[in-house]
């Protein structure tokens, strides 16, 4: 097994990466994570998980409790690991974070849309192949071990996938996640106030999201494959995407003509034709559906 130190490198190598990029010096090691799922499926919410990463040191600083991290060799890309594989590290990580799936924290719905979302203020996309070739002609810097403080999911509903547009969905999933996080943050944390507020934001792709009032001044990082070179993005991947699975498969005993267990609100082809054949349940995205099942959407 790898040092763990070592699964945090491309962490501290993106710190760089963005100083050089920036022409800054003062670039805070500190990161707020982001991915989301569920944007092509046809039923069911978007989901999108944040994570606030700190590095090690600073841990010690603080006098928190440092994690022993037994998930940490199972972060990925959610969509490259098996269903039991995800199922494990999500489940070991609510272990450590003494949580269970109903305490799991996260912001369904509030009054945030769309228009109560503001363009960063600073942005920087970078791209894969040109963060690795970075890494490789910065072979054997020292490197930060990071911890997640605290991490929150936020929903859209499919409703608002529809009133709003996916796009916008996704956006308001995301916001949602930073103002539950940003709660947890002031009452439980707020020694990490400053901490917090420099954090950069780093998420995978290269669309920039639309952002909470309040964090219009975090950097903005956009990395093509982020969930697969990050831990931390991974991290927030599998939280995202084993939540959103579990919510679809309590949906299945409802709605047991559909088999949400099975696809999770994606438009399988099985799928489809069950909509095709008997029309939709109030957990399906009517806007993604006119095709299939156009007399029971208008």
């Amino acid at each position: 097994m790898r040092h763990l130190q070592s699964f945090f490198e491309n962490e501290s190598l993106l710190i760089q990466a963005i100083s050089k990029e920036l022409a800054s010096k003062d670039i805070a090691p500190f990161i707020i994570a982001i991915d989301e799922v569920g944007r092509g499926c046809v039923a069911g919410p978007v989901l999108s998980c944040v994570s606030f990463w700190m590095p090690k040191q600073l841990i010690l600083e603080f006098k928190f409790t440092e994690k022993t991290k037994t998930w940490l060799p199972f972060i990925d890309d959610s969509k490259k690991l098996t269903e039991k594989k995800r199922s494990s590290c999500f489940e070991l990580i609510l272990k450590e974070y003494d949580l269970k799936f109903s305490t799991v924290p996260i912001l369904k719905s509030n009054a945030l849309t769309p228009t109560s979302l503001f363009p960063s203020e600073k942005t920087l996309h970078l791209n894969s192949k040109d963060f690795i070739n970075f890494k490789k002609e910065n072979h054997g810097i020292n490197t930060n071990e990071y911890e997640c403080i605290a991490f929150s999911l936020g929903e859209a509903s499919a409703n608002e996938v529809d009133k709003y547009n996916i796009w916008n969905a996704v956006q308001m999933a995301a916001g949602r996640a930073l103002l539950n996080l940003n709660k947890m943050i002031e009452t439980e944390f707020s020694f990490l106030k400053k901490q917090w507020q420099s954090s950069i934001l780093l998420m995978d792709g290269k669309h920039f999201l639309k952002v909470p009032n309040e964090f219009k001044k975090n950097i903005q990082i956009t990395v093509t494959q982020a969930d697969g070179i990050f831990v931390s993005v991974g991290f927030s991947s599998i939280l995202a995407k084993v939540y959103r699975d579990t919510l679809m498969i309590e949906q299945d005993p409802l709605f047991p003509e559909f088999g949400f267990s099975g696809h999770k609100g994606y438009g399988t082809p099985k799928h489809l034709s069950i909509i095709q054949k008997i029309g939709i349940s109030p957990l399906h995205r009517k806007s993604f559906l006119t095709n299939y099942c156009p007399e029971t959407l208008f």
